[in-house]
């Protein structure tokens, strides 16, 4: 088993799959690359028992040992196997139903699934501390939405720079765009990262690319957002274009809403190769949370009677603070459901 140790006691998903690749001439990499679209230390993880897969990757895991081989190395599998399994803490009757499968490949598929529901007895024994973990979860949320405004205040402050909430007239344009679109994703970003490290109990994860990269493009991308967006010339084209005020608010916040969401998040999902499972999951998380909470934000302070200085004010505040809660929810879900498997931690150790 090489410097993989197995306790002949537990029958565990690590144990099972030792026993695979200690048969077979194939490496961990070959089912990484080829068969499940992961990074190889994955693999090695499971087979630490530091982690498992999900269900859905099972198919592929027992289509790879049936095609990478030979049946002396089947019968070497079955001998190590039983031998395993009988020295285990199984149940006398599922040890006798495993082994006495003569099928190898009914044989393999049910003994990977019970390893992995025995993995999953040996999770909801210690259940996670939900509730610490959505308070850390909030607190993070909270610091993403605010830091960047604040940093952004402050550097009016230190340069006299006069944009502060922005408005009609009162917008950053050139590099100082691109500045403000940076101080608004770093933090997003950030603080996505920080809440899934600190997701101790939780399948913390980050798929299939390096986060370094990851929060060094989607800051890039959001500064370039942010120059898009208020060098495009949209809110002189939309004003001059004869809509009603409210209207007119409407446009502008619906295009800024999607440029600074949607391209930053386009990069993570770049970088995850725009992973095909839960597809519909993330376009709706991509293109439409952001967006409406913003619109909603514009038509709640349609509704509040103060000057029209003052509503634009608190306009500008409420779509930056809850655009930006949004842009870290679409984040963290992104980075949690995009694949399940992959330890953040353990890439951020490479």
């Amino acid at each position: 088993m090489g410097a993989f140790l197995m306790d002949e006691h537990k029958f565990t998903w690590g144990g099972a799959l030792r026993v695979v690749f200690d048969s077979i001439s194939q490496s961990p990499a070959r089912l990484a690359e080829f068969y499940i679209d992961r990074d190889r230390t994955l693999i090695y993880r499971w087979m630490r028992d530091e982690a498992a897969p999900t269900s859905k990757l099972l198919p592929d895991i027992i289509r790879f040992v049936m095609e990478n081989s030979i049946n002396a190395e089947r019968i070497s599998i079955k001998i190590k196997m039983d031998a395993y399994i009988n020295t285990s803490t199984l149940g006398e009757q599922v040890k006798s139903v495993l082994t006495g499968e003569d099928d190898f490949e009914k044989y393999i598929s049910a003994v990977l699934r019970i390893a992995l529901v025995e993995r999953k007895k040996k999770q909801s024994a210690s259940p996670a501390p939900r509730l610490a973990l959505s308070l850390v979860t909030i607190v993070f949320a909270l610091l993403a939405s605010l830091v960047g405004g604040l940093i952004w205040n402050i550097l009016n402050h230190m340069f006299d720079w006069s944009f502060y909430m922005g408005g009609s007239g009162n917008e950053p344009e050139g590099v100082l765009a691109f500045v403000w679109g940076l101080t608004a994703g770093v933090p997003i970003i950030v603080f996505a990262l920080l809440s899934l490290l600190t997701a101790k109990s939780s399948s913390a994860v980050f798929a299939r690319c390096d986060w370094r990269l990851a929060a060094v493009l989607y800051s890039l991308v959001a500064g370039a957002a942010g120059f898009i967006f208020y060098n495009s010339g949209l809110r002189g084209f939309v004003e001059g274009s004869g809509y009603s005020y409210g209207l007119q608010e409407t446009i502008i916040v619906i295009a800024y809403a999607t440029i600074l969401s949607v391209l930053p998040l386009l990069s993570i999902l770049a970088l995850l190769r725009f992973p095909k499972t839960a597809r519909g999951l993330l376009l709706l998380t991509v293109f439409i949370a952001p967006v409406l909470v913003s619109v909603l934000s514009v038509l709640g302070t349609a509704l509040v009677n103060l000057p029209e200085t003052e509503v634009a004010q608190l306009r500008g505040f409420l779509v930056g603070i809850l655009l930006r809660l949004a842009m870290f929810a679409a984040v963290r879900t992104i980075l949690t459901e995009q694949p399940k498997d992959i330890d953040l931690k353990t890439l951020i150790k490479k």
